[in-house]
């Protein structure tokens, strides 16, 4: 799966799954365009993987910094085949439960910035021999799930953005992952530390696979989808989640 010569976008580049897809589009060839908002963590990417690694802090909530982002983009690099929306923020409650500011805030990094880098990047996209998006959405989507509000809806909102984005948004391709637990630091930052200690030794006892997944689990699927063995692949809603979908483990869990 070489990507020689190809420009990568993305968000959420500096940690956890979009650090280590990355990782794996640079040790294919790929230049990558990391964007993300902690400027430590980016400098400390770029100096691990050197020039490959195009980091970029860059607010994506905002319309007007996406569209400077994709011009610069293009004056850089000339070109871009694939974009990963991959940037997340969460904030668990019950509908109940959820300030206005926090909805506002989750929705516009999962689903708003990810329309509007879409929108802003199809023509580049469309130019390219095998332009694709991978979107990251999350088998929250489609389970019920207590105190997930408003991420789910969020996620949920993305696999229909993808879907209906094959139709609307022509000549590209479209797909989008859907992870289960994944071990990132983003389980302490939500959960705490103790409850995400908890989460990753209970989930794998009732998980079909029966472990937590791995950042490179969630990459080797986003490099997959954007690679040339994958250009008859569009519209897919790809479950990576050991099974975690088809058994609801973090109900079964907590039950």
């Amino acid at each position: 799966m070489r990507f020689e010569n190809r420009v990568v976008l993305v968000t959420g580049g500096a940690s956890g799954i979009g650090l280590k897809a990355s990782e794996l589009f640079i040790s294919e060839g790929a230049t990558v365009v990391a964007v993300d908002l902690n400027q430590e963590k980016l400098d400390a990417a770029a100096a691990s993987l050197g020039k490959a690694y195009c980091a970029t802090r860059c607010d994506i909530t905002s319309v007007d910094n996406i569209q400077q982002l994709l011009v610069d983009v293009e004056k850089t690099h000339g070109r871009l085949d694939t974009l990963v929306n991959n940037a997340a923020w969460a904030e668990f409650k019950n509908p109940e439960e959820v300030e206005e500011a926090s909805y506002d805030a989750q929705m516009a990094v999962l689903i708003k910035a990810p329309l509007f880098l879409v929108k802003h990047a199809a023509r580049l996209l469309r130019a390219a021999p095998n332009g694709s998006v991978v979107n990251i959405a999350s088998a929250a989507a489609v389970m019920a799930i207590d105190k997930y509000c408003p991420y789910g809806v969020g996620k949920a909102a993305i696999l229909k953005f993808t879907e209906d984005s094959v139709i609307t948004v022509p000549g590209i391709r479209h797909n989008v992952i859907l992870p289960g637990l994944i071990d990132t630091p983003i389980l302490a930052d939500v959960y705490g530390e103790e409850v995400s200690v908890r989460l990753k030794q209970e989930v794998p006892k009732v998980m079909p696979s029966g472990r937590v997944g791995k950042p490179e689990d969630i990459a080797n699927a986003i490099v997959f989808l954007a690679s040339d063995q994958a250009t008859y692949v569009n519209g897919c809603p790809m479950y990576v989640d050991g099974g975690m979908h088809l058994v609801n483990a973090f109900n079964l869990m907590q039950g």
